[in-house]
């Protein structure tokens, strides 16, 4: 490298989330990461980075060793350098600096192990950047890492000048940071060549070093990239003309470090890449974004300032989604229990195992919710939650944690308390605050939480839902820039919302009238919804069991006492009805609700034991029943409901509408089922109804 050839840092950055399908994984090497390194392969002269993360080289290692063999070979002469980084790709900054420790290094050793490398520079999940991270990462050994040039101009720098790396520093510790051009992410690989080779052109001589490194899934899985890239030949066309262009060096970030000194010291502030700062804003700040961007268009301003619009921060998605809350709030108590396990018992090979689980259950993309973020997606959010339930089980298998045990506390940070339950079978979470509402239903034996169904909750991308054209258009290049389209028609018909959170054991009185309630939305109908309600509690032990009794106070038109009993693998709820003193009789009808997640709405093997062994996607109703039992012949689970007296049975599917790469979709969530029994109370003549939820294998 000399002075009078600008530098090209180009890249790639590889990743599958743990939980995705199989045959994604298989799609993403054979139309991507495989196509990709043998065009590295064929062409010795082109030196790049490749990050790949952890959970993708296990796939990889396992199902296509001819993909990590090939990567291989390409880090042993040289061609390209491997980056770390957290080995499930979590968001680092979020986590107790031991688990960040833990991940880096866990990656670190895999690609020592495999390729015969120790890294030097590191990927960063997300971009998502905090202040207190140079100290943490430098102290792990990372020498260097990449963060968008956005984050730069949100520190008040020009983007157009960056080149180069700059140092930073926590508490005096340094470390150096290569911004990512987001201009040649937007073209890169998506415009015709030349344009890459333009901007490149226009940096020449100002900086010694331009960086470009971006998701490999550009190059081969996205919408029409693989015809583009491969059949079309972009990809050929590029590096030939990248090897072409004599004022041009391919390069790696480490030959860059070691050749060229800092260009600058910077300090940048919280930040992600522009459009996770935009997501992570509520909805009505998203919009106000929006029409502030269109405005500074209007005004000829939009290039020069659109960079200052700064989105939210990225801890924001914990206050967006409270089921995202919860998860990331588990998640470090479980860090806890796991650490001060390990320091009591370093060599006990069951807390090692309960701690790899954790470390994959920190995997980030259920943790957050944009074109590619997860949260939406319930086998992303299933198997983050499934590790921490089996890192849960370990560390009861290990007595590190006591079993049956509960607690009382804020343990998600919301300022009110919650109630902790844990058997030899369930992990339990309910809620006073929510009427008794339980939002947590891990089934330990399985390692999967029933009770895992995300509320319906307006987006700020549901306006382009109700207005896009209905009609299919022919796949075309496209970034996540472009307007999405709709995979099917008719979902604007689904854009409803939620007035409480999903759960089970959500309640509600309502008049006596014959009219069938909605078994999914009938809150709206209701004269008394209990989960809208704090409700004072205790909480007793009794026949290895826990009870929480709930209590609506005096003064109410319908008294309540609610208690939860939760005892092996069953939970059962008894309810006390009754009128206040010197009322009148009433008479209405009270339901029961019950969210339940299992792994599919219409799938083989997947369906209620009602008449005619209804899917679990389904709508019906039935009166007169017991009891109902949902199974999933795919993870062998059954969650049997039971009831008394006999009561109406109504069930229906609770359906969200999302955005992906590919467009909006119907994204099924779980099944509402409703129990409801006409009540009739008379002073002084309380009525005594009954339910229970009980998991087994099937």
């Amino acid at each position: 490298m000399t002075h009078d050839r600008l530098a090209f840092c180009f890249g790639i950055h590889n990743h599958q989330p743990i939980g995705n399908f199989d045959h994604v994984f298989v799609e993403a090497t054979e139309r991507a990461y495989r196509p990709f390194l043998e065009r590295l392969q064929a062409r010795p002269e082109v030196r790049l980075a490749v990050h790949c993360t952890g959970s993708l080289l296990e796939w990889l290692r396992e199902r296509s060793p001819r993909t990590f063999d090939l990567l291989a070979a390409l880090a042993e002469r040289r061609q390209v350098e491997l980056l770390t980084g957290g080995f499930y790709e979590p968001i680092l900054a979020v986590l107790p600096d031991h688990d960040k420790f833990g991940q880096i290094e866990r990656l670190t050793a895999f690609l020592k192990t495999h390729f015969g490398v120790r890294p030097r520079g590191m990927w960063l999940a997300e971009r998502v950047w905090e202040p207190h991270l140079p100290r943490v990462l430098a102290e792990a050994g990372v020498e260097y890492v990449l963060v968008d040039d956005s984050h730069f101009a949100l520190a008040g720098l020009d983007p157009d000048t960056l080149g180069g790396y700059y140092l930073t520093e926590d508490q005096g510790v340094r470390l150096r940071v290569f911004p990512i051009s987001q201009r040649l992410r937007y073209l890169i690989p998506f415009a015709e060549v030349e344009a890459s080779l333009e901007y490149l052109a226009a940096r020449r001589g100002r900086v010694p070093a331009v960086t470009m490194v971006d998701d490999g899934e550009k190059f081969g899985v996205w919408p029409a990239t693989h015809a583009h890239v491969y059949e079309k030949g972009w990809l050929d066309r590029f590096f030939d003309r990248l090897l072409a262009t004599d004022w041009l060096a391919l390069t790696t970030l480490s030959d860059v470090v070691d050749r060229v000194e800092a260009t600058d010291r910077v300090y940048l502030p919280t930040a992600s890449y522009r459009e996770m700062g935009e997501w992570a804003l509520p909805v009505a700040a998203q919009r106000r974004v929006e029409r502030a961007k269109h405005d500074l268009e209007r005004l000829g301003g939009g290039a020069d300032h659109a960079d200052l619009l700064r989105g939210g921060f990225w801890r924001n998605f914990l206050g967006k989604y409270p089921e995202v809350a919860d998860t990331h709030w588990k998640m470090l108590r479980l860090s806890r229990a796991v650490r001060a396990a390990l320091a009591r018992a370093p060599h006990d090979t069951r807390l090692a195992d309960a701690q790899v689980a954790l470390w994959r259950g920190q995997a980030n993309d259920a943790y957050w919710h944009g074109v590619f973020g997860g949260c939406y997606l319930p086998h992303l959010r299933r198997a983050v939650k499934s590790a921490l339930l089996e890192c849960e089980r370990r560390l009861a298998e290990s007595a590190a944690l006591p079993t049956p045990a509960w607690t009382r506390e804020d343990g998600n940070g919301d300022g009110r308390e919650e109630v902790y339950v844990r058997t030899r079978e369930l992990a339990v979470t309910l809620n006073p605050a929510l009427g008794g509402a339980i939002t947590e239903l891990g089934y330990l034996a399985g390692d999967l939480d029933v009770a895992d169904v995300l509320a319906r909750r307006p987006e700020a991308y549901h306006a382009k839902v109700r207005a896009a054209s209905r009609e299919d258009s022919a796949p075309a290049v496209r970034t996540i820039h472009d307007a999405p389209a709709p995979k099917e028609a008719g979902l604007d018909s689904l854009l409803a919302y939620d007035d409480v959170r999903r759960g089970s054991l959500l309640e509600g009185w309502f008049d006596a009238g014959t009219s069938p309630l909605d078994p999914v939305s009938p809150w709206a109908q209701a004269a008394l919804t209990l989960a809208a309600e704090a409700l004072a509690s205790t909480v007793s032990t009794a026949n290895g069991g826990v009870a929480v009794t709930l209590t609506r106070g005096a003064g109410a038109s319908v008294r309540v006492e609610k208690t939860v009993t939760i005892r092996d693998a069953t939970v059962e709820v008894r309810y006390r009805l009754g009128t206040p003193a010197g009322m009148t009789g009433v008479s209405g009808r009270w339901a029961v609700q019950f969210n339940v997640a299992l792994t599919a709405g219409d799938a083989p093997g997947r369906y209620l034991t009602a008449t005619g062994r209804p899917s679990l996607g389904s709508t019906g109703r039935e009166r007169g029943a017991a009891g109902v039992t949902l199974v999933d012949e795919w993870v062998g689970v059954r969650a049997r409901l039971e009831w008394a007296p006999v009561a109406e049975l109504a069930w229906g599917p609770v359906q969200t509408v999302s955005v992906s790469e590919a467009g909006f979709e119907r994204i099924y969530q779980g099944t509402a089922l409703l129990i409801v029994w006409p009540v009739e109370l008379r002073t002084g003549e309380p009525r005594e109804l009954s339910a229970s939820i009980t998991l087994e294998r099937s």
